[in-house]
This record gives C-alpha cells, structure tokens and sequence, in this order.
C-alpha cells in the first residue's frame, strides 16, 4: 500500500508534535505554585512589567505588575512573582540593575543571610537605582572643583615667581650674608682649635 506525499509529511509533522508535546510535559513541573512579593522604589529605573527578577544573580521570576503609590511621596510599587524555589531570605534587598552596559533593566534581589524566608505577599526592602542625572551634576561638580583647584595653583606658582623675581636683589644678598658668616664661624672654629686657652678670656 503506498502513501501520498501529503500524508507522509503530515505524519512527519504530527510525530514532530508529539515529541515536543512529550518533552514538555516530561520537563514541566505542574505541582510547582509560584508567589508573589512585592518591593518599592521611589525611582523605578525604567523597570518595566514582564522584567526579569533576579535572585543572587539568577533568573527566579518575573515583574508582572507595576503601580503608582500614593503616600507621603509617591513611590512606585513591584509585585514580583517568584518561583517556588526561589526563597528570599527576610534581610534580602531588591535593587534595580542592567544586564550589560545598555542592556535590559531587571529587578535583583540579594542572597541575604537571614534564617527566615519571606512568606508570599510580603514586601522585600530596596535600595534605590543611582539616577544618571545625579552622576552627571557629581560629574559636573568634580570637574569645576578639578578646574578651580588647577587655577588656585597656578595663581600660587605665579605669585612665588613673582616674589622671587622681585626680591633677587634680597634673595641674593640673603644667601651672601650667610655665606660670610659661614666662612667666618669656619674661621674662628680653626682658631679655637689651635688656641683653645682664648676660651678662657673674655672680649673687651
């Protein structure tokens, strides 16, 4: 009995699909219950629903809500849903990183070292993501701290030559006199040497 090409290839085809079906099912955990806790930052970091929520540096769960609290300030509220696995210990901070230098932005949990795990529902504490505009002023600022500190020091470099070119007269005369006396304590130290007894006596 011979087949047609099409049903020859839909039994490639429906062979393809029931090993991937087997895979799957062979590969999913159906009795794992992912939970959900929440965080909150006053400066979200372009934080985005559906990021990847990171737990000691590994991929654990998603964001998959994002909402505006209104308090004192406004805040902005993560809800993260984790997997069952991944247990966040009680003194765990969630921070907001980039994967790469302009990679996508995740929400980090660190590892902790509380005895206690966070329960579903409850809030992990944050730490808030350093704003790009602050390091620029930082930057700004640094440099005109650099600039006015370059300028007070040539200001000094200035005035010393100055004062130096001024007084080279004084300067000069400065370093002979001491030479003069130099030469004559010299003197009078060979003199004592070989006349010790005028120690004795004293000058008119």
């Amino acid at each position: 009995m011979k087949f047609s090409n099409e049903i020859k290839a839909g039994s490639v085809i429906l062979l393809g699909v029931l090993i991937a079906v087997f895979f799957l099912l062979k590969t999913t955990n159906f009795q794992s219950k992912p939970y959900e806790l929440k965080t909150y930052f006053k400066y979200a970091g372009d934080i985005k629903k559906d990021a990847i929520v990171k737990l000691s540096g590994i991929e654990a769960g998603r964001v998959v809500k994002i909402d505006f609290v209104y308090g004192k300030e406004t805040t902005v509220e993560c809800v993260l849903l984790l997997d069952e696995k991944a247990k966040v210990r009680k003194d765990s901070v969630a921070h907001i990183g980039t994967s790469g230098f302009v990679g996508d932005t995740y929400v980090g949990l660190s590892s902790g070292t509380s005895q206690t795990f966070l329960k579903p529902g409850d809030i992990v504490a944050s730490e808030e993501p350093v704003q790009m505009s602050e390091i620029m002023k930082q930057a700004k600022k640094i440099t005109k701290d650099l600039d006015d500190t370059l300028i007070s020091i040539k200001t000094f470099v200035t005035n010393i030559n100055g004062v130096v070119t001024d007084n080279t007269e004084n300067v000069d005369a400065i370093f002979q006199n001491i030479e003069v006396s130099t030469q004559n304590f010299k003197e009078f130290t060979e003199d004592i040497k070989k006349h010790p007894w005028k120690l004795l006596f004293k000058g008119e």
